[in-house]
C-alpha cells in the first residue's frame, strides 16, 4: 500500500487530481474543501491546494466529492452478464455491490437449474451460455479479465441456491443432503464469497427449518462470514421471524445482516412492531451479538410472484404448479389461500401490484394489475393465475413491484443509526431486455434519491451522515478492507456529485433516462463516469472475503 502523503505536497506525480471540490469523506465529519490526488489506483493524498503534477486533472470546484457508494443489497448478479457497465448504478456514483442476496444466486446450479437460468438471465439480457455448475465457476465467468465489470462485486452465497444444488426437498433433510449442502457453502466461502444470504418466503427456502439454517450457517464462523436473511415474515409475523434470525445468528455467533427491516403497510402487523423488532437488534447489539440491518429508498419494492403461492401448489415444482392452474377448483382454492408474503391483495389492494418481469407474457409488463385484469376482460386473481400459468417451468421469474410501505416509515428506517442504505434492485440500462424490465425510478435513481429526496428535499437525515451510511458504514460491515472513505492510502472509488442538479431531479418519477448530479466516477482510480458520459472502462475487480 502506499505510504500516505503530507496534506500539501505528494513527493511524485499522480494520475489524477479532483481539485477544489467539498470532500465528505465517508466518515460523518463534516465536509471540507480539498484536493483529491489518486495514483496508481489509491488516493495518496488529501488537502487544500495540493502541489502536485498531474497527468489529469477535473475541477470540482462547486461540486462535492464522496467516496463510491456500496449497496449493502444488491440484486445486481441477476443483470450484470447482460450489463457489465452497470449503467443504471455506475452513473449514480456507485462503485461497489453487495450481491447474493435473498437467498437466490446463480449458482451452484445442477443441470436441470443451469437450464433454468438460462432462461431466467435470458429476461436480463443475457444471452450466453450457462456453462458454470459451481459458485467459483460462475466468478470465472463474471469477473474474467476478458469482459469484467464497471463496479466492485462482492459475493454472498444464496442458501435456496445451495438447497437446490443439494436436491434438497421439503423440510426434511437427511444428514446426506445436509452435508452437500455445507460441501457447497465451504465452495463458495474458499472461492471468496462474503458469506449466505437466505431468502425464507419463498422458493426453496420457504421450506428450511430454523435447525437446518443453523448447522448450514456454523460454516460461516470458520470463514468469519456474514449470514444475511430476507426473513420469513414482515406483517403478522415479523417479531417471530426475527426471534429466528437472531437465534441462527446466536447458534455460531455470527455477524449477521437483517435484510430491508421494514413493514408492509395493511397486512396485519401489530401495532408498532417494527420499532419492537429494531428494539430486539438493539438489545443483541449491547449483549454483544454483531446485528445490524438496511433499508430501501422508496415506498415500493420488487418481489417474486410465487411467493404468494402456497407450498402445496409449489412442492412438484413450477412446471406441475403451472399446469395445475389449468384447474379451476385450483384457482378457486388458491383464492383462499394465497394470503402471504404481499397480504394486502388479499384486500383487494391490487393497485398496489405492478407487473415486472413476465418473460411469457412481455406486452403486459409495467402494467399495474387492475389494468392488466380490464385488458383481458377478468379479474384481478384471474390475471395473475393466467400470468403464472403462461410462464411454466419459468413461474420463478415472474417478478412484481409492488407498492408496499408508508413514505412515514421508509423515512424513519432511512434515519435510523442502525441500518445501512441499499436499493434492493439491480444495475439496469436504457435498451434491450433489461430496459423493458425495469420501469421505475428504483433502477434508475434509487440511490440517488437518498440525496435528493431524503437529504435534500425531506431533510430525514444530513447529507455527511447519509454518505456515511451509503460508504464507510456498508464497507467496514462487509469487511470490504481499504474502501469507503476518501483517505490516503484507501482504494480510489470515488464519485464527484452535483448536488443542485440532483436537488433539481424528481427521483419519484421514472424517465426512462439515466441519472443526472453525478458527472464523474472513478472505480480503482479509473474512471468509468465523466462528465456524465460512460467511458465503456470495466476497472471493477471482484471483491473477496479470504
Amino acid at each position: 500500500m502506499p505510504a500516505p502523503a503530507s496534506p500539501a505536497t505528494v513527493s511524485s506525480g499522480v494520475d489524477l487530481l479532483l481539485s477544489g471540490g467539498q470532500v465528505i469523506d465517508g466518515t460523518g465529519t463534516p465536509s471540507r474543501r480539498a484536493d483529491v490526488a489518486v495514483r496508481d489506483g489509491r488516493v495518496v493524498a488529501v488537502g487544500p491546494d495540493l502541489r502536485v503534477e498531474a497527468a489529469r486533472r477535473i475541477d470540482a470546484t462547486g461540486l462535492t466529492v464522496t467516496p463510491g457508494f456500496i449497496d449493502p443489497h444488491s440484486h445486481s448478479d441477476w443483470s450484470v452478464l447482460g450489463n457489465r457497465d452497470a449503467q443504471s448504478t455506475v452513473r449514480q456514483g456507485v462503485t461497489t455491490e453487495i450481491v447474493g442476496n435473498c437467498g437466490v444466486t446463480y449458482a451452484p446450479l445442477t443441470e436441470t437449474g443451469a437450464a433454468e437460468a438460462r432462461r431466467a438471465l435470458r429476461a436480463y439480457g443475457y444471452e450466453g451460455p450457462v456453462s458454470w455448475r459451481t459458485f467459483p465457476g460462475l466468478l470465472d465467468v463474471v469477473h474474467r479479465q476478458d469482459n469484467g465489470t464497471a463496479q466492485n462485486l462482492a459475493w454472498l452465497v444464496g442458501h435456496t441456491a445451495l438447497r437446490d444444488a443439494a436436491q434438497v426437498r421439503g423440510e426434511s433433510v437427511d444428514a446426506d443432503g445436509l452435508a452437500r449442502m455445507v460441501h457447497l457453502l465451504e465452495e463458495a466461502m474458499e472461492a471468496g464469497a462474503l458469506g449466505m444470504s437466505s431468502g425464507l418466503e419463498y422458493g426453496s427456502g420457504r421450506y428450511a427449518t430454523t435447525g437446518e439454517l443453523a448447522e448450514v450457517t456454523s460454516v460461516l464462523q470458520r470463514y468469519d462470514g456474514i449470514y444475511a436473511s430476507h426473513i420469513r415474515n414482515r406483517d403478522a409475523h415479523l417479531l417471530d421471524a426475527v426471534g429466528e434470525f437472531l437465534a441462527v445468528a446466536r447458534h455460531s455467533g455470527l455477524r449477521a445482516q437483517l435484510s430491508h427491516l421494514n413493514v408492509r403497510h395493511d397486512t396485519g402487523a401489530p401495532h408498532d412492531a417494527w420499532h419492537d423488532a429494531v428494539g430486539r437488534l438493539a438489545t443483541e447489539r449491547e449483549a454483544g451479538l454483531d446485528v445490524l440491518a438496511d433499508m430501501t429508498p422508496y415506498p415500493h419494492g420488487i418481489g417474486l410472484a410465487t411467493g404468494l403461492l402456497p407450498n402445496w401448489l409449489l412442492a412438484d415444482g413450477p412446471a406441475s404448479a403451472a399446469r395445475r392452474l389449468d384447474d379451476p377448483d385450483v384457482r378457486r382454492r388458491l383464492r383462499q389461500d394465497c394470503d402471504r408474503y404481499w397480504r394486502f391483495v388479499h384486500k383487494g389492494q391490487w393497485e398496489r401490484v405492478v407487473l415486472a418481469t413476465s418473460p411469457a407474457t412481455p406486452e403486459l409488463e409495467g402494467l399495474p394489475f387492475p389494468e392488466i385484469a380490464a385488458l383481458r376482460g377478468q379479474d384481478c386473481w384471474e390475471a395473475f393465475f393466467d400470468v403464472l400459468r403462461a410462464a411454466g417451468s419459468d413461474m420463478p421469474t415472474v417478478q412484481l413491484m409492488g407498492r408496499l410501505f408508508t413514505p412515514e416509515h421508509v423515512a424513519e428506517a432511512v434515519a435510523h443509526p442502525l441500518f445501512c442504505l441499499g436499493v434492493d434492485g439491480f444495475t439496469s440500462r436504457t435498451e434491450g431486455p433489461l430496459a423493458a424490465r425495469t420501469r421505475h425510478p428504483l433502477f434508475f435513481t434509487g440511490h440517488v434519491h437518498y440525496l435528493a429526496h431524503h437529504v435534500l428535499h425531506a431533510k430525514t437525515l444530513g447529507l455527511e451522515e447519509a454518505v456515511r451510511k451509503m460508504t464507510s458504514m456498508v464497507a467496514d460491515r462487509f469487511r470490504l478492507s481499504e474502501r469507503g472513505r476518501i483517505r490516503p492510502g484507501h482504494h480510489a472509488d470515488l464519485a464527484v456529485l452535483d448536488l443542485a442538479s440532483l436537488a433539481a431531479q424528481d427521483t419519484f418519477a421514472f424517465t426512462g433516462t439515466y441519472a443526472a448530479g453525478v458527472p464523474h466516477v472513478l472505480v480503482n482510480g479509473e474512471l468509468v463516469v465523466h462528465h456524465g458520459r460512460h467511458l465503456g472502462t470495466r476497472p471493477g475487480r471482484y471483491l473477496s472475503g479470504c
